[in-house]
């Protein structure tokens, strides 16, 4: 009985360390102001096979700063998915921490 019980314990590891091994990583915030504060890995589902990095012109008075947001996206979006945002940049790429680096 004990040697079914860590045969199935072995088992459920595999099945979740496979899964691990193949999910996407990426780098996930929402609205920083430093790209140090953006590190945060987290897994994707299935259907989210991208990472993306998008900077946001955010104005205050006279003054002007770059928010930067990450996360993992279903697909690339583009300048027409965000049209009250003041993009910066926005990058988009398909492997995994790919999105480690600030938004240009």
């Amino acid at each position: 009985m004990k040697t079914a019980s860590s045969l199935i314990s072995l088992l459920g590891a595999i099945v979740i360390c496979t899964h691990i091994a193949h999910a996407m990583i990426c780098f996930s915030c929402e609205n920083e102001t430093s790209n140090w504060k953006c590190l945060r890995m987290s897994f994707c589902s299935k259907e989210e096979q991208r990472c993306i990095t998008i900077g946001t012109v955010s104005r205050t008075d006279n003054s002007s700063q770059v928010l930067i947001t990450k996360k993992c996206a279903q697909r690339c979006p583009s300048e027409k998915d965000y049209p009250n945002r003041a993009l910066n940049s926005l990058f988009c790429c398909e492997h995994t921490w790919c999105n480690i680096r600030p938004p240009k």
